[in-house]
């Protein structure tokens, strides 16, 4: 915004009921960029502005007026004497308007972080069958456990197994839920893995308090 149509803008807002307008960013820019090319008639101009609106009791959305109108009397003047008199300098005062600037953006942020839906996590649950023959006899068992999202595997069912289990998954992660088969020990304690018998079902974390292992 151009320091005519701020100039136009404190025109037309003086006489309104509602006297709020968004102009706190054209300021600093304005001032800003007439401080940087020395133009002290362009600061005059900005801070003439500014005072006409505020005695017109105008503010704006984001930022204090008073604020506004202390930088540019800030940028006007003389920043030297300023520190001298103990007030803030016009560094001081912009890094003020910025945070006043950026308090709806964070809002909008945290808003917006409040508003994300958050989902519960699925996990895997594997089964599979092991099974070994001694002198003729062959017998059985079956193992279960739990691939989480992070490829990490925890053990719901109490199993002489465990121990060996933990200390293989130990030395062979991640686990990939959808090759499971292939990440599971194909020996366990003499019994060796069932071709065919791996099953995999996606559940909840918390349909495991109320399945019986």
């Amino acid at each position: 915004m151009s320091i005519k149509k701020c100039k136009m803008a404190a025109r037309e807002y003086a006489n309104k009921q509602n006297k709020t307008i968004t102009v706190a960013r054209a300021i600093i820019r304005i001032g800003d960029a007439a401080r940087n090319a020395n133009d002290y008639s362009l600061l005059g101009a900005l801070h003439e502005m500014v005072e006409q609106l505020s005695q017109h009791g105008v503010k704006d959305t984001d930022v204090d007026m008073d604020l506004l109108l202390e930088y540019v009397e800030a940028a006007d003047g003389c920043d030297y004497c300023r520190t001298g008199d103990g007030k803030p300098s016009v560094d001081e005062l912009t890094t003020k308007i910025n945070q006043q600037l950026a308090r709806r953006g964070q809002a909008q942020v945290e808003a917006s972080d409040q508003s994300v839906l958050k989902f519960e996590p699925v996990v895997h649950l594997v089964t599979a069958a092991y099974a070994k023959n001694e002198d003729g006899v062959t017998s059985g068992l079956s193992i279960a456990l739990v691939v989480n999202q992070d490829g990490s595997v925890d053990l719901p069912r109490e199993h002489f197994l465990n121990a060996e289990l933990l200390d293989y998954f130990d030395e062979n992660r991640p686990v990939n839920w959808r090759s499971v088969e292939r990440d599971l020990p194909s020996r366990l304690h003499g019994y060796h893995l069932v071709a065919g018998s791996v099953e995999v079902q996606e559940i909840l974390p918390r349909e495991l308090e109320a399945m019986s292992f």
